[in-house]
C-alpha cells in the first residue's frame, strides 16, 4: 500500500497535481516511514506549493539518508534560493558539486547566486560549465548572457542568448533581455522588434530552476 502511494505520488507529481502528490507522498509516509523517495517527492512538490520551509525540512530527512545525493543536495539549494538564503544555498550547491562535478543544474544555480553578489567572472565560470556539460540547457544561456551584459560585454551576451534563443525562440524572459542588450548596443529598431515579440510570448516557466531576471 505505502509503494501504491508513492507511485501515484509521483505520477501526480508530474502531472502538476501538487496537492493530490502532496497527500499520496503524506499517506505513503504514515504507512512506512522508510520510503525516503516519499520525503524526496513531498519536500519537491511543498516547495513548488510555496511551503518552502516545510519542503526544506522533508529534503533534509532525505539527505541524512542518501548524504550522498547530489540531486537532492540541488534541489535543497535551489528552496534555499527561493527563501532568499543564500550562504546555506552556496553550501549546498557546492557539496551537490563536490558530490558530482558534472551536475549541470547545480552550476547554473551556483551561477546564480555568484551572479547576484556581483561575482560575475565566477558566475560565468559555472554557467559555461552548465553549458558544456548540457547544450540543450537554455537557462544557462540566458544567465551566461546576462552576466556579460551586466558586466559591459554587450556583443557577446548577445551571441550566447541568441544561441539560447535557437533552442526556444519563445522564451519571453529571454526575448526581453535580447531587447535591452540590443538597445544597449544602439541597435534602437531591432530592440522595439524584440520587445515587441516578448509581449506577446507566455510567461516563462523556470519551476525547479532560479534565474536571473
Amino acid at each position: 500500500n505505502a509503494t501504491h502511494h508513492l507511485q501515484r505520488g509521483n505520477a501526480h507529481y508530474l502531472l502538476n497535481n501538487l496537492d493530490r502528490a502532496i497527500a499520496d507522498y503524506s499517506r505513503c509516509i504514515r504507512l512506512d516511514d522508510r520510503q525516503d523517495e516519499a520525503y524526496f517527492g513531498r519536500g519537491m512538490a511543498l516547495g513548488r506549493q510555496g511551503l518552502i520551509n516545510e519542503g526544506i525540512a522533508d529534503l533534509s530527512v532525505y539527505l541524512q539518508r542518501h548524504p550522498d545525493s547530489s540531486v537532492a543536495y540541488t534541489k535543497r539549494g535551489v528552496r534555499y534560493i527561493w527563501k532568499g538564503d543564500l550562504d546555506s544555498a552556496a553550501r549546498d550547491l557546492t557539496k551537490a558539486l563536490e558530490l558530482n562535478n558534472d551536475n549541470a543544474e547545480a552550476h547554473d544555480d551556483l551561477g546564480v547566486i555568484h551572479a547576484q553578489q556581483g561575482k560575475y567572472s565566477q558566475a560565468a565560470k559555472h554557467f559555461q560549465s552548465t553549458i558544456k556539460l548540457d547544450p540543450t540547457y537554455q537557462k544557462a544561456y540566458h544567465n551566461l548572457a546576462m552576466v556579460f551584459h551586466l558586466s559591459g560585454h554587450s556583443q557577446e551576451a548577445l551571441t550566447v542568448l541568441d544561441a539560447g534563443l535557437a533552442l526556444n525562440p519563445d522564451n519571453r524572459n529571454s526575448m526581453m533581455l535580447k531587447a535591452s542588450i540590443l538597445e544597449s548596443l544602439g541597435r534602437t529598431e531591432e530592440a522595439q522588434k524584440a520587445a515587441h515579440v516578448a509581449e506577446f510570448l507566455p510567461e516563462g516557466n523556470w519551476t525547479e530552476q532560479a534565474p536571473l531576471k
